[in-house]
């Protein structure tokens, strides 16, 4: 998806965010947000680290991720708080 390179290529990811709301779904999405790049890997800040430990044991999210953005614009997520 042409989005998700030209986030990438930015540096920013937060134009990813009404993807990331239909991946994560509307109350995940109330408390994360897809905030920047670090090369293939997007990083999703999250409103605290419980948070980021429900979303990292949650792998259909990058799944579903590389299916709509492609396997080679993301490769990992990381959570933080």
């Amino acid at each position: 998806m042409v989005l998700g390179a030209v986030s990438r290529d930015t540096g920013s990811a937060a134009v990813l965010g009404p993807v990331w709301r239909a991946v994560a779904g509307d109350t995940l999405a109330a408390i994360s947000s897809p905030s920047r790049w670090l090369g293939t890997t997007l990083v999703i800040s999250c409103a605290s680290s419980a948070w980021a430990a429900e979303l990292r044991a949650q792998p259909r999210l990058l799944a579903d991720l590389k299916a709509r953005l492609g396997n080679k614009t993301v490769q990992a997520l990381v959570f933080e708080p």
